[in-house]
Parts: structure tokens; sequence; C-alpha cells
């Protein structure tokens, strides 16, 4: 459970720095959904209902495998194409079954929802697709095979046809009739054509009412039982969800993808880097505890590193940090870094501190001059000494180089760009920048000089801190402690105790589980050892 407390919080963190990409990336997300809406608007949807005949008594599951059979007969192209072609504009068999939906209601009613880009086409579609799977029910519930449906269709289509013709004639008969005398020989032959057109007439009704019997008893079932199948609910109204409320659901749906597929990148890359950004970590890096975390409040213009040094004031927090990590590198105080000099020559010098700081890390470049300015405002006489630069740091080394040599920034504190400083009588602060790939301290201060490591959260490796502590070590100026510059408020380490006196302590209860961490010696751990 604790590790899984511990995964949680540093994804969190690894999240939370990325918080603005995650916003851009759910905006973006919401904006593609919206986008989606305005492009393919949700379609009009109409349902109607077909009633199908009952399943036979005693039949058990029939029921169930007819109902399941209408399903697909009405999803299939013997249903879908005569649809398609009854709307307009005509729809083929794919385009109809992409916008029809055949579903079950019971065991013997289809409900068919159709949709469509208007409300006249999805009502449309609805109600041809009712027609088309109630004609090809009765069509399949016929005695007569489907020859003879063709068969009596076609005498069916020329009986009506010569119907229509012999009409046609008769009225035409009428016509010459009309105004003639009736003794006259073209009126008796009319007369007589008219009086056969008539009887061919009734006998062509006959026929074609025959063929229509003849057609209603072949749809009657072979159990004698009259066929139910009809439409018995038309296509309903057409409508569609509220376009507002749709472009909310895609908006929100967009967003929601547009973090989780970025947030697991960003967490997937976070896990991967190889930069230290908790305290502990940059202390086991080195084997060097953490003494000071402090804010940084780098300038990006000679003129702001300018006014850092005339007017800098931190805030309470940070002031009462600055203050401890002077009493730190000066004499005097209790777990002092700084050695009182023994020999008499070296008493007369001031107090000297060196300050390093990786190229490129201009968080943390910052806390030399920052020590120096709170230390001359507490009334330390000191020096401001830029020692090393480097390309990274030349607003910098610009903005001391510009001072007069008997300038002083704020009353107490004075800046040389050489590597001595005889006028300091309190205090000494050596700014140092070296190159993370190639690090070389070239650099002359006292031997009792306290040094210091300056790094921010999340802009170094391991390497590059190795590779800093060896040349600062064979410079003859060991890193005796680092200052970790705007470190992570999520991290809750603090970087003071290495990794064997962590082990040392009894871990207090999680407070999720009210156990001791694991991996962490307990209470009776630490006495079996002391045993």
């Amino acid at each position: 459970m604790t590790e899984q407390i511990i995964d949680l919080r540093s994804t969190w963190a690894i999240l939370r720095r990325r918080a603005g990409v995650l916003v851009l990336a759910g905006a973006v997300g919401a904006a593609a959904g919206g986008a989606a809406v305005y492009l393919h608007p949700p379609a009009y949807s109409s349902t109607s209902l077909v009633l199908l005949p009952p399943p036979p008594q005693g039949a058990v599951s029939a029921g169930a495998h007819t109902i399941d059979t209408q399903v697909q007969i009405a999803s299939s192209e013997s249903v879908l194409k005569p649809a398609g072609r009854a709307v307009t504009p005509r729809l083929d068999t794919s385009q109809v079954a992409k916008r029809v939906d055949v579903e079950a209601r019971t065991t013997d009613v289809l409900q068919i929802t159709a949709t469509g880009d208007t409300p006249a086409q999805a009502q449309a579609l609805a109600e041809a697709v009712a027609e088309a799977e109630v004609d090809y029910l009765k069509a399949a519930a016929s005695t007569l095979g489907v020859d003879a449906q063709k068969a009596l269709a076609d005498r069916k289509t020329k009986l009506k046809t010569s119907m229509d013709d012999v009409t046609a004639e008769i009225e035409k008969a009428k016509a010459r009739m009309s105004g003639k005398n009736p003794t006259s020989t073209a009126y008796q032959a009319d007369a007589s054509a008219l009086g056969e057109l008539t009887a061919q007439q009734g006998k062509l009704s006959l026929a074609i009412d025959a063929i229509q019997k003849q057609e209603a008893d072949a749809t009657e079932p072979a159990s004698g039982a009259a066929a139910s199948f009809s439409v018995i609910q038309h296509a309903s109204p057409a409508e569609r969800m509220s376009l507002a409320l749709t472009t909310t659901i895609f908006a929100l749906v967009g967003a929601a993808a547009a973090l989780l597929i970025v947030g697991f990148v960003l967490v997937l890359r976070g896990r991967r880097e190889a930069t230290l950004r908790s305290r502990d970590q940059v202390a086991d890096a080195v084997g060097i505890p953490v003494v000071a975390s402090i804010q940084s409040g780098t300038p990006r213009s000679v003129a702001g590193w300018t006014d850092l040094l005339r007017d800098y004031t931190p805030h309470n927090v940070e002031m009462w940090t600055l203050r401890q990590l002077v009493r730190l590198v000066t004499p005097g105080h209790p777990g002092s870094l700084a050695q009182e000099p023994k020999d008499p020559k070296e008493a007369q010098s001031a107090p000297a501190v060196v300050v390093i700081t990786l190229s490129g890390d201009g968080r943390a470049l910052a806390v030399g001059p920052q020590l120096a300015s709170f230390a001359a405002s507490t009334g330390l006489t000191t020096t401001l000494v830029t020692a090393q630069s480097h390309e990274s740091a030349n607003a910098l080394w610009a903005a001391c180089s510009g001072l007069a040599p008997e300038a002083h920034p704020r009353p107490g504190l004075s800046v040389d760009s050489r590597q001595r400083a005889e006028d300091a009588d309190d205090l000494v602060v050596h700014v140092a920048v070296v190159d993370r790939q190639r690090p070389e301290l070239r650099m002359r201060a006292a031997e009792h000089a306290v040094t210091l490591l300056a790094v921010s959260a999340g802009a170094a490796t391991a390497d590059d801190l190795a590779r800093v502590a060896l040349a600062a070590d064979d410079a003859q100026h060991p890193i005796a402690r680092i200052v970790v510059v705007d470190p992570d408020p999520l991290d809750r380490t603090t970087g003071r105790l290495l990794p064997s006196e962590r082990a040392q302590h009894t871990p207090l209860p999680s407070l999720m589980t009210g156990s001791p961490i694991a991996g962490e010696a307990t209470a009776l751990d630490t006495r079996r050892r002391h045993r």
C-alpha cells in the first residue's frame, strides 16, 4: 500500500509540473470534440413498429427463434433494397443499412429506427422499411411459389392494360355516337361496337377479380389462420438530441481523451527522466546532505541583477533560511561548518564561502548573490567575488563588472571580480559557474572556505553532480553541503539525512495505512541492531 501511495504521489508530481501542457491538451481535445459535432451534427431519428403473427401454440422456443429470424430478415437486402428505392433521394442497400436499426420490442413486435439528415428523410425511411418488411413477409407467407406469383402479377398487369384500352375505346364510341341520328348506319355500327366493348370490359373485370382473389387466398398460411402482418405504428415524428448537449458531451469526451493520452505520455517520459527532483535524490547522488532549500529570484537582465544586489529583500521563510545558512558558513555559531583559523595569518582573513553552480542552471545562479546581499543587509561587511564565469552567466558578470570598484550596491556589500578580497571583514562569497560536462574549478580562495553546491530541482543528473563533486575535490574545495533551489512543492523529503542515517530512524506511521513505511527500520529492528 505504501509503495502505491508513493507511486501515486510521484505520478501526481509529474502531472503537476506539466499542468500547462495538460491544460493545453484538454483545450485542444474539447475543441476537437466541438468541431466533430459541427462537422457531423447529430442525425434525426424516427421509429415505426411492425406486428408479426403470434407463434404457433405449443412451440416453447419458436417465439424466440422466430423473432430473431424476423430481425435478420428486416436487416437483409430483401427488405432494405426496396425500401431504399422507395425514398427520395434513393439510397442503396449499404446506405440504408447504416441508417436503420432493427430490434425486437417483444416476441411479435419489431421496432425499426431510421436516421436522416432532416426530419422528413428519417420519417420517410422508417416508413419505407416498415412497409417493405410487411410486403416481404406477406409474399413469403403466400402458398404460391415465386414464379407463380410473378406469373399472376404479369397476367394482372396485362389485364389491367387491356382494361384501360377497352375503357378508352368505349369512351371514343360514346363520343362518336353523341350528336348522331340513332337511325343512321354509323350510329348503329358504333352502338354494336359499344356493346361488344362493354361485354369485353366485363370479362376483363371478372378476370382481374379472379387473379386478385387467387393472390388473396395465396397469402393465407397453411394452418388456415389469418396472417397479421401490419404496421401498427407508422413513422413517429423525427427527433434528435439537443445540439448544445451533444456539443458539451463531445467536448468533455474529447478533453478527457486528450488528458488521458497526454497524461500517460507525460508520466511515461517523466519516469524515464534521469534528472533529480527530490532533495533525498540530490543528497543520495553524491552522499552530501542538503542544508537549505530556497526559492530562486533569478533576474533575466543585467538591470535585474543590479536590482537584486541593491534591493534584495526575502520573505520571512526565505529570510530565516538564509539567516541559518549565514550562521552555517561563518565561525562562532553552533554547528557552523566554518572552522576557527589556527594560524594567526589566517585569522586575519575573512570567512569565505564558495557557491558552485552548474552551467545552464539559471535558477541556482542567484544563490550566491542572494546570500551576499542578505548578509550585507544583516550588517555583515560582505564582498561578492565573481570567481569563475561561464557564458550562461554573462548577465550576472556584466552587472558585476559594470559597477565601479568602490561602489556599494547596498550598504556593507561590495563586488569584486578578482579572486581575492582583503578589505572584507566579515564574509566573502565566491561564485563559480562550472561546465556540467567538463567541470573544472579554477579559482583561489581561502583554504578554510566552506564550499556549497547550489542546484535547482530537476536541473541535474546524478552524473552531473558526481562530476562537479570530483572537480571540487580535486581543486581542494570539497563540497560540504548542498542548497536545493525551487524544490518541488510535493517533495516531502529533506535531504538532510543520508540513506544510512535514515535507516537508523524509526519511521512515523503512514497517514493512510497507520503503519511504518515499507523498507525503513522499525523500532524493533533498531533495538535488534544495537544489541
